[in-house]
């Protein structure tokens, strides 16, 4: 989500993509011991709108420092909610399969959302606040989608177990169970997490990967937050799913009188005839509506096909296709190239430590009782 970019997501550590296609059919559901929701959807590429604003973030100064590996980590745990709200996960996992089933975009967004949480401020739902100068209003969060998704499981929970459930675990859970409705491997979530009470605008500059960024400067951010080159690298193959508006990638071509041509010479030459030809409809105005697969050829599926499409030079984002241009990195990319099974392997580990950035517990913040604004 690459972090990132989905671009949307879309997390590596989410680059600024916009967000997903369509998605492979659901696993067999469990046993259900929660009611199974429905959601409203938003329409693709849309963020879902309010019915009424609500009311910006206490203005608070910016954080001085990014969100690293939190000190209160430790205080989380798989059974967090087993005696408060034991069918939690349950519930969140039926919200997600029932908005992914009807909306197929859906998984990547909320693999993207899970990445602009967890980098700006902590994973603390601070992206999910409303109002302005919050998270949301910064031009790099403008496309991010799902909400509605963490808004219809949030409903359910008030409902089930009342003041109990944070939207920031909500959000770690919808985006691990995307990543199990896309056949992706199905990881173990710590729980406990509050809910943080600062959401600002300027605070996420800093903090987000850019496409245009060079894996030294992914490396320095990852670095800066705990994170290591493997999870980068691991956390960049979040777009296996998800795609990417036609203008995140303008970059890589040289744009003139409506026509596109190819000046990054590290892209396969087909593939950049097929995302000329995609992107053929997306000059002007349109550019904004029209989005390619982040994975060529398997953006439904979440799998290994991505690092194999990143060595044969079909990486959407400039962030994606630097990760062949270092040995460090590209060594690794080609090891999940070779292995679904390690990549998914790496998968658990990288994702537990990206949802562990910047904790908060105790009295650090509180339990919303809506996610898109702080209680009053």
């Amino acid at each position: 989500m690459a972090p990132a970019p989905k671009p949307s997501p879309s997390v590596a550590p989410a680059p600024r993509p916009s967000s997903p296609p369509p998605a492979t059919p659901a696993p067999p559901a469990p046993p259900r011991t929660a009611p199974k929701p429905s959601p409203p959807l938003a329409p693709r590429q849309s963020p879902t709108p309010a019915a009424s604003p609500p009311p910006p973030a206490p203005p608070q100064p910016p954080s001085k420092s990014t969100p690293t590996m939190s000190s209160t980590l430790g205080q989380l745990s798989p059974s967090f909610y087993a005696q408060s709200c034991p069918g939690v996960e349950l519930a969140v996992r039926d919200v997600v399969r029932s908005a992914s089933t009807l909306d197929p975009s859906i998984p990547g967004k909320l693999l993207r959302l899970v990445f602009h949480d967890c980098f700006v401020e902590g994973c603390d739902a601070s992206v999910l606040i409303q109002g302005n100068g919050t998270e949301r209003t910064d031009p790099a969060n403008l496309s991010l989608g799902g909400f509605n998704v963490i808004d219809a499981a949030k409903r359910l929970l008030e409902v089930v177990c009342p003041a109990t459930v944070s939207c920031s675990d909500i959000v770690v859970l919808a985006a691990r169970d995307a990543v199990v409705f896309t056949g992706g491997p199905a990881v173990p979530v710590a729980l406990g997490r509050r809910d943080g009470l600062v959401s600002l605008a300027s605070n996420v500059r800093r903090n987000i990967i850019d496409t245009g960024f060079s894996v030294d400067a992914m490396a320095a951010s990852f670095t800066a937050k705990g994170l290591t080159l493997d999870d980068l690298v691991t956390l960049s193959g979040g777009h296996t799913i998800g795609s990417a508006h036609c203008n995140t990638f303008r970059e890589r071509f040289q744009v003139a009188n409506g026509s596109m041509t190819p000046i990054d010479g590290s892209m396969n030459a087909d593939y950049a005839n097929e995302l000329i030809q995609a992107c053929a409809a997306a000059n002007g105005a349109a550019s904004a509506a029209t989005a390619v697969d982040c994975d060529s050829g398997s953006a439904s599926v979440f799998d290994n096909r991505y690092f194999a499409n990143l060595l044969d030079g079909r990486g959407l984002l400039r962030t994606d296709a630097v990760l062949v241009q270092n040995a460090t990195t590209k060594a690794k990319v080609a090891e999940f190239a070779q292995s679904q099974d390690g990549f998914f392997a790496s998968w658990a580990s990288s994702y537990a430590r990206l949802t562990g950035l910047g904790v908060k517990t105790g009295a650090d913040g509180e339990i919303r009782r809506t996610c898109s604004s702080v209680n009053g």
